[in-house]
């Protein structure tokens, strides 16, 4: 004599258990099967940026006085540029002591702790529709030819990293020239 055991499932318990033997049947897999390995020859975060830039930039590789510039954001699009500027902010170190030429807005920011009370000035960089923007600060004496705020300038110098009192750090450009 057979005895029928019946079992009555609704749809969310089937899908339940349907899920659990999905997952039970995916430990019996090799480890390698789900894994990836990194190629010996893959590039690190900094020498990919180095490589892009000079893919974007080649032919502005060193400025009118033939400083060799590391990273030329003046020469890529706006989403690329946005990018590299948010690595900047990002991963700091890496840019350190870089050579830099960045295009933007200019804007003045007077009583600024970065420059000890009086005016820091930044250039004002967006993205493709212009909907997203940051500002990277640089220090350049203007003497009497101060740009007018919303200006679009050129600025080319070392990415700098320095602190406030407290340990604070913040970047900065410290300009060795700025195009009007």
């Amino acid at each position: 004599m057979k005895t029928i055991i019946r079992v009555n499932l609704c749809n969310s318990c089937l899908l339940f258990l349907l899920i659990c033997l999905g997952f039970i049947s995916c430990k019996e897999k090799s480890p390698v099967a789900t894994s990836f390995a990194i190629p010996e020859n893959a590039l690190t975060i900094e020498e990919a940026a180095v490589a892009a830039n000079n893919a974007t930039s080649a032919s502005a590789a060193t400025s009118s006085d033939g400083t060799k510039i590391d990273y030329d954001l003046s020469s890529m699009n706006a989403n690329m540029v946005y990018a590299e500027v948010f690595n900047m902010m990002a991963e700091p170190e890496i840019y350190d002591e870089k050579t830099v030429r960045m295009k933007g807005k200019f804007a003045a920011y007077p009583n600024s702790p970065t420059a000890n009370g009086g005016t820091a000035y930044a250039v004002i960089i967006t993205d493709a529709l212009a909907c997203c923007q940051t500002g990277i600060e640089f220090k350049y004496d203007f003497g009497e030819k101060l740009p007018k705020e919303g200006d679009e300038i050129t600025v080319t110098g070392k990415y700098v990293t320095a602190f406030l009192d407290g340990d604070v750090a913040y970047n900065y450009v410290k300009a060795d020239s700025v195009e009007m």
